[in-house]
């Protein structure tokens, strides 16, 4: 199940959503992505056939629901407090992993201007070097969400990205770290009023996620 962990932190490093004024987007963000397991357990054929290669968003206020597009069928919900849940094809029970702990120790961080442009949106690059790798974050002052709604999702580094950033959101996401690398960008966005109801977790059983 470590393969599943990896891929939960890859999650919270991709997370990005659009404004206007002082209006935090709600809608569906969709993502290409790419990933490698540096462990050996999946090849990178198999990861794209399991995982996917599009992750779409679902953001509303402090819920978010995001779903891959693999084999797995996997997809996770927040709910704006301190636990994801996840699910996928074939294992009937929800896993649960807790969002208020941080993996990574960060060392150090830059901010630095760039000339590259996603969909419109002009970006700046967060840099993020950690004491298991780096992280990347291509970020626009003009796609963001309430920082302060994240305060408690300290997985991914979600809560220093957001605060860092004035709750701007990662267009582009690239990670290099012990277990993995990872690419994800930005290739819809959509906005519009979701119903509530979209977020709610799926009544099954709900167990640990295992750490192995």
């Amino acid at each position: 199940m470590k393969k599943f962990q990896l891929l939960l932190t890859i999650l919270f490093l991709s997370n990005s959503f659009l404004v206007q004024s002082q209006e935090y987007f709600e809608g569906i963000l969709t993502f290409k992505m790419k990933f490698q397991d540096k462990t050996g357990k999946l090849t990178d054929k198999q990861s794209e056939q399991y995982m996917g290669n599009q992750q779409t968003y679902y953001l509303k206020g402090k819920n978010y629901k995001s779903e891959l597009n693999g084999l797995l069928e996997m997809t996770t919900y927040y709910q704006g407090r301190d636990t994801l849940f996840t699910k996928m094809k074939g294992i009937n029970s929800l896993m649960y992993s807790l969002t208020n702990v941080r993996e990574e120790k960060i060392i150090s961080f830059k901010i630095k201007k760039t000339k590259k442009s996603i969909l419109g949106y002009k970006c700046k690059l967060l840099e993020i070097k950690t004491n298991k790798g780096f992280h990347q974050y291509f970020y626009s002052n003009d796609l963001t969400c309430d920082s302060k709604t994240f305060e408690n999702h300290k997985m991914g580094l979600w809560d220093f990205f957001t605060e860092k950033t004035n709750g701007a959101l990662p267009i582009i996401s690239i990670s290099d770290v012990e277990d993995y690398k990872s690419y994800t960008e930005l290739i819809s966005v959509v906005q519009k009023k979701l119903d509530i109801n979209i977020f709610k977790k799926p009544d099954f059983p709900i167990i640990k996620m295992p750490k192995n």
